[in-house]
Protein backbone atom coordinates (compact mmCIF):
# COMPACT_ATOMS: atom_id res chain seq x y z
CA UNK A 1 0.00 0.00 0.00
CA UNK A 2 1.47 3.68 -1.28
CA UNK A 3 1.89 5.77 1.76
CA UNK A 4 -0.21 8.87 1.56
CA UNK A 5 2.00 12.53 1.20
CA UNK A 6 -0.25 15.04 2.88
CA UNK A 7 -0.62 18.29 1.15
CA UNK A 8 0.83 21.55 2.68
CA UNK A 9 -1.61 24.92 2.20
CA UNK A 10 0.10 26.05 -0.93
CA UNK A 11 -0.73 22.67 -2.94
CA UNK A 12 -4.60 23.00 -1.93
CA UNK A 13 -4.56 26.00 -3.11
CA UNK A 14 -2.80 25.05 -6.68
CA UNK A 15 -5.62 21.74 -6.24
CA UNK A 16 -8.19 24.36 -5.62
CA UNK A 17 -7.33 26.74 -8.38
CA UNK A 18 -7.25 23.13 -10.94
CA UNK A 19 -10.30 22.78 -10.25
CA UNK A 20 -12.16 25.77 -9.99
CA UNK A 21 -10.57 25.89 -14.02
CA UNK A 22 -12.05 22.63 -14.86
CA UNK A 23 -15.83 23.81 -14.43
CA UNK A 24 -16.26 21.35 -17.55
CA UNK A 25 -16.22 18.13 -15.25
CA UNK A 26 -17.95 19.67 -11.89
CA UNK A 27 -20.74 21.11 -14.43
CA UNK A 28 -21.67 17.78 -15.65
CA UNK A 29 -22.04 15.86 -12.44
CA UNK A 30 -24.14 16.66 -9.96
CA UNK A 31 -23.03 18.43 -6.30
CA UNK A 32 -23.19 15.24 -4.65
CA UNK A 33 -20.85 13.44 -7.19
CA UNK A 34 -18.17 16.55 -6.82
CA UNK A 35 -17.92 16.54 -3.40
CA UNK A 36 -16.65 12.87 -3.65
CA UNK A 37 -14.98 13.65 -6.71
CA UNK A 38 -13.23 16.20 -4.97
CA UNK A 39 -12.43 14.34 -2.02
CA UNK A 40 -10.61 11.34 -4.30
CA UNK A 41 -8.65 13.84 -6.74
CA UNK A 42 -7.39 14.69 -3.84
CA UNK A 43 -6.24 11.17 -2.57
CA UNK A 44 -5.07 10.43 -6.00
CA UNK A 45 -2.83 13.22 -6.13
CA UNK A 46 -1.43 12.21 -3.15
CA UNK A 47 -0.85 8.68 -4.28
CA UNK A 48 0.81 9.92 -7.69
CA UNK A 49 -1.73 9.81 -10.20
CA UNK A 50 -2.17 12.83 -12.54
CA UNK A 51 -4.93 14.89 -12.38
CA UNK A 52 -5.44 14.63 -16.17
CA UNK A 53 -6.13 10.81 -16.12
CA UNK A 54 -8.36 11.11 -13.53
CA UNK A 55 -10.31 13.92 -14.79
CA UNK A 56 -10.03 11.85 -18.35
CA UNK A 57 -11.76 8.73 -16.45
CA UNK A 58 -14.02 10.33 -14.74
CA UNK A 59 -15.93 12.41 -17.90
CA UNK A 60 -15.93 8.61 -19.35
CA UNK A 61 -17.40 7.88 -16.10
CA UNK A 62 -20.11 10.22 -16.07
CA UNK A 63 -20.65 9.66 -19.94
CA UNK A 64 -21.67 6.31 -19.18
CA UNK A 65 -24.21 7.49 -16.35
CA UNK A 66 -25.50 9.34 -18.64
CA UNK A 67 -25.70 7.05 -21.17
CA UNK A 68 -27.35 4.44 -18.54
CA UNK A 69 -29.77 7.43 -17.82
CA UNK A 70 -30.78 7.92 -21.44
CA UNK A 71 -31.37 4.19 -21.88
CA UNK A 72 -33.66 4.23 -18.75
CA UNK A 73 -35.77 7.43 -19.83
CA UNK A 74 -36.26 5.90 -23.74
CA UNK A 75 -37.83 2.83 -21.81
CA UNK A 76 -39.85 4.42 -19.39
CA UNK A 77 -41.02 7.05 -22.51
CA UNK A 78 -41.50 3.50 -25.18
CA UNK A 79 -43.48 1.89 -22.33
CA UNK A 80 -45.95 4.68 -21.63
CA UNK A 81 -46.07 4.70 -25.93
CA UNK A 82 -46.59 0.90 -25.72
CA UNK A 83 -49.81 1.61 -23.35
CA UNK A 84 -51.10 4.47 -25.38
CA UNK A 85 -51.02 1.96 -28.72
CA UNK A 86 -52.82 -0.44 -26.66
CA UNK A 87 -55.56 1.76 -26.26
CA UNK A 88 -55.71 2.89 -29.84
CA UNK A 89 -57.13 -0.46 -31.13
CA UNK A 90 -60.04 -1.26 -29.12
CA UNK A 91 -61.36 2.32 -29.23
CA UNK A 92 -60.89 2.08 -32.79
CA UNK A 93 -62.66 -1.09 -33.31
CA UNK A 94 -65.72 -0.01 -31.00
CA UNK A 95 -66.10 3.36 -33.24
CA UNK A 96 -66.01 1.63 -35.38
CA UNK A 97 -69.46 -0.45 -34.60
CA UNK A 98 -71.25 3.06 -34.09
CA UNK A 99 -70.22 3.56 -30.64
CA UNK A 100 -70.22 7.60 -29.50
CA UNK A 101 -67.25 9.08 -27.87
CA UNK A 102 -68.72 9.25 -24.88
CA UNK A 103 -69.95 5.43 -24.61
CA UNK A 104 -66.52 4.68 -25.51
CA UNK A 105 -65.10 6.08 -23.19
CA UNK A 106 -67.50 4.94 -20.39
CA UNK A 107 -66.74 1.26 -21.43
CA UNK A 108 -63.86 1.50 -21.68
CA UNK A 109 -63.40 3.64 -18.55
CA UNK A 110 -61.56 6.38 -19.85
CA UNK A 111 -60.88 10.09 -20.06
CA UNK A 112 -62.97 11.19 -22.96
CA UNK A 113 -60.65 13.77 -24.32
CA UNK A 114 -58.15 10.56 -25.05
CA UNK A 115 -61.01 8.60 -26.81
CA UNK A 116 -61.29 12.00 -28.68
CA UNK A 117 -58.01 12.38 -29.65
CA UNK A 118 -58.00 8.85 -30.79
CA UNK A 119 -60.97 8.57 -32.77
Amino acid sequence: KKKLIPFNKEEQNEITKIFNKNNKLMNQITYEKAKIVREDVFKMLREGTSLNDYIAGSLKKVKQEGKQEGMQKGLRKGKQEGIQEGRKEPILNLHKKGYTSEQIADLLNSELNIVKKII
